[in-house]
């Protein structure tokens, strides 16, 4: 192995053994010298606030990791609207594909960085490393729950349901990858809210304010909400 190789294989085990982020990412399973390969595999790329991951229907090589930030996925309509389909985590592994393209687009919210892989050589790795392949498997279903998720969110709920289910599931996506679940950061704007939940702008601000209101939440800031009942906010969602 040339000194050049070694160097960068050095470089990038030393990245993914201080991620933050490893104890709840895929590659959580690997011992050390597994990771030092696996990490020969990855590359790091940064995205800035609203800049495009990849397009809905783009051909599909690459596989995505998040280690910082979040990801706003959603789909592009027939008729030009957009339907948001959820928001990713650090942790959260994107990027599934349909005969060779993409099936929705994604977008950074804020900064972000991800770890990026080849599909075709990460396939090849997987093969050989049946825990990693089952750690993937269970990741990638992630995708299908946001999809249930907001199903069961814009299926027979009323405004009101809508944007404290919203909230909730939020704080238990954050629970879920060891965060503190409140109060729970919002990065994404009103607007990609409403979008998400089928409702207008105006109508999420009601409902936060409603809420606001009764005391069953404070409005630390346009990207923080402190769930005071959490309880009473669960209610209302039966």
């Amino acid at each position: 192995m040339s000194a050049s190789l070694e160097k960068g294989l050095n470089k990038a085990h030393d990245r993914c053994t201080i991620c933050k982020i490893k104890s709840y990412s895929f590659c959580r399973c690997l011992q050390d010298e597994q990771l030092r390969v696996f990490s020969g595999i990855t590359a790091e790329r940064e995205f800035k606030n609203k800049q495009s991951i990849f397009l809905q229907q783009e051909h599909s090589k690459h596989l995505y990791n998040i280690s910082k930030g979040n990801i706003k996925i959603y789909k592009l309509l027939n008729d030009g609207r957009i339907q948001i389909i959820g928001f990713l985590y650090p942790g959260d592994f994107f990027g599934s594909y349909k005969k060779g393209r993409f099936n929705y687009s994604a977008e950074a919210i804020g900064d972000v960085r991800l770890c990026v892989f080849k599909q075709e050589i990460l396939d090849i790795y997987l093969e050989k490393n049946m825990n990693l392949a089952k750690e993937l498997l269970h990741r990638t279903s992630h995708e299908l729950t946001l999809a249930q998720d907001r199903i069961g969110v814009l299926g027979k709920m009323n405004a009101n349901e809508r944007v404290a289910k919203f909230i909730l599931n939020i704080s238990d996506q954050r629970a879920r990858i060891g965060w503190q679940d409140n109060p729970i950061s919002l990065p994404m704007t009103r607007q990609d809210i409403a979008d998400y939940l089928g409702l207008t702008l105006e109508t999420v601000s009601r409902e936060i304010t409603r809420f606001k209101t009764s005391n069953l939440i404070k409005v630390m800031s346009s990207k923080q909400v402190y769930i005071v009942d959490k309880e009473k906010l669960a209610n209302l969602c039966h």
